[in-house]
């Protein structure tokens, strides 16, 4: 349930916000002078997971600056800004997790403009309630407004309405669909494939969850498809593989429309691509072995395992960089809203120049999208895949991703390192809890840290994101190693497979704010459990193959236990 408050030229109405903060429900703050068509607010008034959001326009002239999709500046007649990215479109939704703070803000405002401490233009009282949100460091979201029409103040309102009313919604739906910030192949070619199925899916009442469901066993298809290592049946491969791609576009595209999102839904659209993706490995290594084809006389069930490795560190990289930057550098310091300077600047300090030297980069289209493609995101991946396989094989389609995986990897890594050398202080706390939820320790890690209790590795300093990416690395190394070093290479993909993919799930709750329960974690004995009982089992296998079939079928049992609590504490 939502509360409308709406904000225009007299300064009482902010006696009515106040009261409206209750905590109770979130609370939607309009602009009266804005003219917008109502279903172009979905993106704030709809969004279950009620965040305090700010609907913005892009505009470098404008009044907010947005960092990684935080606003850490705001701006009005009297406020000043600097290095302005967006404008405040004048519609606020503050979060009921955010009530009390944001009460003491908009009292704040209220207090200083009856004062006389700063006054304003009439229309702007919206963007004043922005600008104490931020300087009380309530967090607030930039969400940017759907391509459409919208006006303030304008000169003749009836026109403007007839404008806005010409926009169906219909049509706004179908561009709340769109996804912003993604992949050069997935933006180009994969989402201009997906909108038809998206809208017969939207016609049908088809839910999100189901449309992944389809897009999974596609892949497998796709998987299976490789693994006969014959010329048609790769190329069939590669469709489905492609068609899978398409239809996991199409989940989240239909979500957006909607506006159903949920937790499971995001667990398992990026779970299953996981094990899609992980399945194709498999399938071309199945196919180049029937071949009996090598590369350079590899085994490819080695390149496919050190594909897994490549993978899941970057992607535990990925997330992790990406929480701890949005927090270190998102940062809003505290100021009074009786100060016209926001104090940003001095707060900055030399991470100041890094920002803006990034900026000025991606607002040239060419480097941009350059940058993005050499990321290798899924949408590249799957594509060389499918090219790779149709036109050289399935054990080039293998060594081909691995080579690019690994540029990509390092590529990434240096421009990491380059940027957080330019951090000061520690990890706020709420970073710090997520990379302390991936730890993933075990009995052996929880006694040596009781023993020696200096012995766990910091999570609050800069180079913290890289602790659990190490661990990653560490684990997932030295179980190839030691596995494939006794021929058991085949086995050892599946054991990688397994435990790759818990860490995915593992990764996954903690960015959703949860992590597996004790008993999990010690079921599957924790990263350093694992590593000691691979390591006992490999070289009692020399003796006792079977043993390596038992050790299989345990992680990925523990790996299915794991999904199943999962599903079940997320209903």
């Amino acid at each position: 349930m939502s509360l409308i408050v709406t904000l225009g030229p007299q300064d009482r109405s902010l006696d009515h916000l106040i009261e409206a903060l209750d905590g109770r429900s979130q609370v939607v703050v309009v602009a009266e002078d804005l003219v917008v068509p109502q279903r172009a607010l979905a993106p704030i008034t709809e969004d279950p997971f009620a965040v305090t959001t700010a609907l913005v326009a892009m505009d470098r002239g404008g009044d907010l600056v947005i960092r990684h999709h935080r606003v850490v500046s705001a701006g009005t007649s009297f406020h000043e800004i600097n290095d302005a990215t967006h404008r405040s479109v004048g519609a606020v939704v503050i979060s009921p997790r955010d009530a009390l703070d944001a009460r003491v803000a908009v009292d704040d405002l209220r207090s200083a403009l009856a004062d006389g401490a700063l006054s304003l233009v009439a229309e702007e009282l919206v963007e004043a309630v922005v600008v104490a949100l931020v300087r009380y460091q309530v967090p607030v979201r930039g969400v940017e407004i759907v391509d459409v029409p919208w006006f303030r103040s304008p000169a003749d309102r009836a026109a403007a309405r007839a404008v806005v009313d010409s926009v169906s919604d219909r049509r706004i739906t179908g561009l709340l669909a769109n996804r912003v910030d993604d992949g050069f192949y997935s933006t180009f070619v994969v989402r201009r494939a997906s909108k038809p199925l998206t809208r017969i899916a939207l016609k049908l009442g088809m839910s999100p969850n189901l449309i992944t469901f389809f897009s999974f066993i596609i892949g497998i298809g796709a998987a299976l498809s490789f693994a006969t290592g014959q010329w048609p049946w790769l190329v069939a491969g590669a469709l489905l593989l492609q068609l899978s791609l398409i239809v996991d576009c199409v989940d989240g595209e239909v979500a957006r429309a909607t506006r159903k999102f949920t937790a499971l839904g995001a667990w398992l659209d990026a779970s299953t691509d996981r094990v899609k993706e992980f399945a194709a490995y498999a399938g071309l290594a199945i196919g180049a072995t029937r071949m009996d084809t090598q590369i350079l006389g590899l085994d490819v069930w080695w390149i496919a395992i050190a594909l897994i490795v490549v993978q899941t560190t970057r992607h535990v990289s990925d997330y992790d960089f990406a929480l701890v930057q949005r927090l270190r550098e998102a940062t809003v310091p505290a100021v009074s809203i009786r100060e016209p300077g926001d104090g940003r600047h001095a707060a900055r300090g030399g991470l100041s120049a890094a920002m803006d030297v990034s900026a000025r980069m991606n607002r040239r289209s060419a480097v941009r999208w350059f940058k993005k493609v050499i990321h290798m995101p899924i949408g590249e991946r799957w594509l060389l895949i499918s090219v790779l396989a149709v036109v050289a094989g399935p054990a080039w389609a293998l060594g081909g991703l691995l080579i690019a995986g690994v540029f990509a990897m390092f590529y990434v890594l240096v421009g990491r390192i380059a940027r957080t050398l330019t951090w000061s202080g520690i990890t706020p706390v709420d970073g710090v809890q997520v990379l302390r939820a991936q730890l993933d320790a075990g009995p052996i890690a929880a006694l040596v840290a009781r023993l020696i209790p200096r012995s766990s590795p910091s999570l609050q300093g800069r180079f913290g994101w890289g602790v659990t990416t190490g661990l990653r690395v560490f684990e997932l190394g030295v179980i190839a190693l030691i596995v494939v070093a006794g021929n058991f290479s085949v086995i050892a993909f599946w054991i990688v497979f397994a435990i790759a993919y818990h860490h995915y799930d593992v990764l996954y709750r903690s960015l959703q704010g949860a992590a597996p329960p004790r008993w999990l974690t010690w079921f599957g004995f924790g990263w350093d459990g694992r590593l000691l009982v691979i390591v006992v089992v490999a070289i009692t296998a020399v003796w006792e193959p079977s043993l390596m079939i038992v050790l299989t079928w345990w992680v990925l049992w523990f790996a299915g236990v794991a999904s199943v609590q999962w599903l079940r504490s997320s209903r």
